[in-house]
């Protein structure tokens, strides 16, 4: 169990600096523009990685957790690609500020699945 959540520490850690590097590439017009970009693209893989903390030390701890925030790390790295290098258009940047929410419904709606999963939890 606790491989697993090292392994998604690892990849929201590789995640959070390859946002960072997309932040770079699209290069804000200032720096407080790149701050505010910055923190709200990387505000998913925060509170994941504070999530997985808290739920590691109770008792819902699984490995279903770190293999959520896993995919969820993967996908907005994915979307993040699609959206500024492989197909960028006009209303990439539209798409681009949307990530974190897109994150967020995907962990919302993945979450249930997860706390199913789980071996040990009341229900």
């Amino acid at each position: 169990m606790k491989l697993m959540n090292r392994f998604a520490y690892l990849l929201m850690t590789i995640a959070l600096c390859a946002t960072l590097y997309f932040t770079l590439a699209l290069k804000p017009s200032s720096f407080n523009a790149f701050l505010f970009l910055a923190a709200w693209l990387n505000t998913p893989y925060v509170a994941m990685g504070v999530a997985l903390f808290f739920v590691q030390k109770s008792e819902l701890t699984s490995p279903y957790w770190g293999a959520l925030a896993m995919l969820i790390s993967v996908g907005g790295i994915l979307f993040l690609l699609d959206v500024i290098y492989w197909h960028p258009d006009a209303q990439g940047a539209i798409a681009v500020m949307m990530t974190p929410i897109l994150q967020g419904v995907v962990g919302a709606i993945l979450a249930p699945v997860a706390l199913w999963l789980t071996p040990n939890a009341r229900r």
